[in-house]
C-alpha cells in the first residue's frame, strides 16, 4: 500500500507509472461527478446575477457570466471529447492539469464576483456570502477524489469573501470575516480528510488486488506443480506396474510347482513381499479413482453381519500375528450404504489400529443409535498428539514414522477414508489419547429389511471359463505369454497378439467373433485400448472389455471409465483376473 500523501504531495499530485492506477481512478471519479458539477454551477451563476441585478453594473454582471458560461462550454466538450483518456501517465497528466485551468478560472471568477459586485446592504451581502458557501461546501462534497482543484477552487473563493467582508471595516464585519476563516480552515481540512480516506480506499483495493493477483500465481503453480507430480506418479506406476505384473504372474506359478520345503518357504516369502508391493499400489490407485471422480456409490439395503465377518477373517491373521486381541461383534441388522465402499473405510480404519497398536486390542464395535449404527474401532496403540490430529487424514502423513517404516505403508489409508467417507455422506470421528489409544467412530444410516439386497460377498471362486474366445491384446511379451497360459488352463481359446490388427486377423481367419476382449491400456504406436474396444466394437458389436493398466493418471480413468470397460489395474492376481472375466461375461462376480 502507498504512503498516505503529504498536504504538498496532495496539491502536487504526482503522476507517474508506479501510482498510475490510483492516479487514474481518482481521475475517473472526479469525471464521473463533472456533468453534476458544472450543471449545478451553470444553474447557479444566472441566479446569483439576478441577486446581484440591482447592487452592480449590468454590463459588469453579464460580461462575467458571459465568461463562466463561455468556460462551461470548453469544460464540457473536453469531458465529452476526452472522458475516456484515463489510460496512459501523459493522459492523465492532461487531465490534471485540464482540471487545475478550470478550478483555478471558475474561481478566480467568483473572487471576482465577491470583490466587484459584493452588495452594499447587509441582507444582499448575507444571500451572497450564502452562495460562496454553498459553492464551497459543494466543492467539499465533490473535489476530494482530486486534491488539487479542492484547494485552488476553495483558496480563490473564500480568501476573497474573506478579505472583502474585513475590508467593510465594522465589527460586525470583522466578526463575520474570523467566522468565515474558521469555516474555510475547516472545509478545506474536512475536504483534505475525505480525500485522504478515498486515497487509502483505492490503495486498499489495489494491495488487495495485487495480493490475490499474487496468491492467484502461487495457485496456478501449486496446481501445476501437483499435475506435474500426477503426470510422474501415473507414469512411474505405470512402469513399475508392468514388471510387477510379471513378477505376481511368476511369483504365482512358483508356489504353484514348489515341492521343496525350502523353495515353499522362500517361494512364499517372495510372494509377500509381492503383496506388499500390490498393497502399496493399490493404496494410490483408490487415491487416483477418488480424484478421477470415477468412483460411483452403489447404495443398497444390506446386512451388516456378512460385511462383518468378511473383515474378521481377513483382518484377524493380521492382528494375530502381532499378539493382539481382535474382537468383532455380532450385529443382526441391515444399513443403507455401499458395501464395497463402506467395507473400504472399516477395513483402513482396522488396518491403520492394527499397524499402530503393539501390544492390547483391537476391538471394533457396533451399536445402534437413532441415526442407524455407530461403529468404532478402538485400540490400545501409540495414541495421537492434540498437535497432528489436524493432519491425520492428510495424504502421506503418518503418525510416528519419520523413517518412513514401509510396514507402515503410505499414509493414504485414512485419506481414501476421508474421501469415502464424502461420498457415503457421514463422517468419521477421533478420539484419542498418547499412550492410551485411539478410537476412529462413523455412523451409517439404517437400512430397511424389506428392501434387502443379495448378501455382500467377496467371491474368488474359480468360475467356469471353458470355450470362452478371448482377445487378448498386450505388448508386453513376458506378460502376455504367461496371461495367455493362465486363460488357456482355464480353458480358453486365446487369441494374443502385441498389435490388436494381428488379433482381429488371427481371429477373422478362424471365423470366430471374440467373447471377450482383455487388453492392455498403452500399446505401441500411440495406440490405447479405448481405440481397440471401438474398432472391435464396430466388426462385432458390443464386446465385453477388461482395460489392464498401470496407469493413474485422472484422466486416463475417466476415459476408460466412459467407453464401458471394466478397469483393472496391474498387477492383478491371476483368480482376481478370472472372476473379472466371468463377472465381464456373466455380470456376477
Amino acid at each position: 500500500m502507498m504512503d498516505t500523501p503529504s498536504f504538498w504531495e496532495e496539491i502536487s499530485f504526482r503522476i507517474d507509472a508506479e501510482n498510475l492506477p490510483i492516479r487514474a481512478d481518482q481521475i475517473r471519479e472526479r469525471l464521473r461527478f463533472f456533468p453534476a458539477m458544472v450543471g449545478s454551477q451553470t444553474i447557479l451563476e444566472p441566479l446569483t446575477v439576478g441577486l446581484l441585478w440591482n447592487q452592480a453594473s449590468h454590463t459588469g454582471l453579464l460580461v462575467w457570466l458571459a465568461v463562466l458560461l463561455l468556460m462551461h462550454c470548453a469544460e464540457m466538450w473536453s469531458w465529452w471529447k476526452y472522458r475516456s483518456a484515463v489510460q496512459t501517465v501523459e493522459q492523465c497528466r492532461m487531465w490534471s492539469r485540464a482540471f487545475n485551468v478550470f478550478a483555478g478560472v471558475v474561481g478566480l471568477m467568483w473572487g471576482t464576483a465577491v470583490m466587484y459586485f459584493f452588495p452594499v446592504d447587509l441582507a444582499n451581502q448575507a444571500l451572497f456570502i450564502c452562495v460562496i458557501l454553498g459553492l464551497s461546501a459543494g466543492a467539499v462534497t465533490m473535489n476530494p477524489v482530486y486534491p488539487p482543484a479542492l484547494y485552488l477552487f476553495q483558496s480563490s473563493i473564500l480568501l476573497p469573501t474573506i478579505v472583502r467582508v474585513a475590508y467593510e471595516g465594522d465589527s460586525v464585519h470583522w466578526v463575520l470575516a474570523a467566522m468565515l476563516a474558521l469555516f474555510t480552515f475547516v472545509a478545506i481540512n474536512s475536504g483534505r480528510q475525505l480525500a485522504k480516506t478515498f486515497f487509502i480506499s483505492l490503495s486498499q483495493r489495489y494491495e488487495n488486488l495485487f495480493l490475490v493477483e499474487q496468491l492467484t500465481k502461487e495457485k496456478s503453480r501449486a496446481e501445476s506443480a501437483n499435475r506435474e507430480k500426477s503426470r510422474f506418479l501415473a507414469t512411474a506406476s505405470h512402469d513399475l506396474r508392468q514388471p510387477l505384473q510379471a513378477l505376481m504372474l511368476f511369483s504365482d506359478a512358483i508356489q504353484e510347482v514348489a515341492q521343496e520345503k525350502e523353495t515353499k518357504q522362500l517361494s512364499a516369502q517372495i510372494g509377500k513381499s509381492v503383496n506388499a508391493l500390490v498393497e502399496m499400489f493399490d493404496e494410490l490407485l483408490d487415491v487416483s479413482r477418488l480424484e478421477a471422480g470415477i468412483v460411483e456409490v452403489r447404495w443398497q439395503n444390506f446386512e451388516l453381519q456378512p460385511l462383518l465377518d468378511r473383515l474378521y477373517v481377513d483382518m484377524a491373521p493380521l492382528a494375530q500375528s502381532k499378539g493382539l486381541g481382535f474382537y468383532m461383534p455380532v450385529v443382526d441388522g441391515v444399513v443403507y450404504s455401499d458395501p464395497f465402499l463402506l467395507d473400504r473405510i472399516l477395513r483402513n480404519l482396522i488396518s491403520n489400529a492394527i499397524r499402530y497398536t503393539d501390544k492390547g486390542d483391537v476391538d471394533v464395535r457396533c451399536a445402534p443409535v437413532v441415526e442407524g449404527f455407530r461403529f468404532a474401532v478402538i485400540d490400545t496403540g501409540i495414541g495421537i498428539a492434540p498437535e497432528a490430529l489436524p493432519h491425520l487424514f492428510e495424504e502421506y502423513y503418518q503418525v510416528d514414522n519419520q523413517h518412513r517404516n514401509r510396514r507402515k505403508g503410505l499414509g493414504l489409508g485414512l485419506s481414501i477414508v476421508r474421501r469415502v467417507e464424502g461420498l457415503l455422506g457421514c463422517k468419521v470421528e477421533v478420539k484419542s489419547e498418547p499412550g492410551k489409544g485411539s478410537e476412529f467412530s462413523l455412523v451409517v444410516q439404517r437400512g430397511e429389511t424389506e428392501q434387502l439386497a443379495q448378501p455382500f460377498v467377496i467371491t474368488h471362486s474359480r468360475h467356469d471359463l471353458r470355450g470362452v474366445a478371448v482377445a487378448l491384446v498386450e505388448d508386453d511379451p513376458d506378460i502376455r505369454l504367461l496371461i495367455t497360459g493362465l486363460m488357456a488352463d482355464w480353458g480358453c481359446r486365446v487369441f494374443a497378439g502385441e498389435l490388436a490388427e494381428d488379433v482381429m486377423r488371427e481371429m477373422d481367419v478362424a471365423g470366430l467373433r471374440p467373447d471377450l476382449l482383455v487388453c492392455d491400456y498403452r500399446l505401441p504406436q500411440g495406440v490405447t485400448a479405448v481405440y481397440v474396444i471401438e474398432r472391435m466394437r464396430e466388426l462385432w458389436g458390443n464386446v465385453p472389455s477388461l482395460v489392464l493398466t498401470g496407469d493413474t493418471a485422472a484422466e486416463v480413468l475417466q476415459e476408460i471409465h466412459a467407453s464401458g470397460a471394466i478397469l483393472l489395474h496391474k498387477p492383478i492376481a491371476p483368480a482376481r483376473l478370472r472372476t473379472m472375466m466371468h463377472f465381464a461375461l456373466h455380470g456376477e462376480g
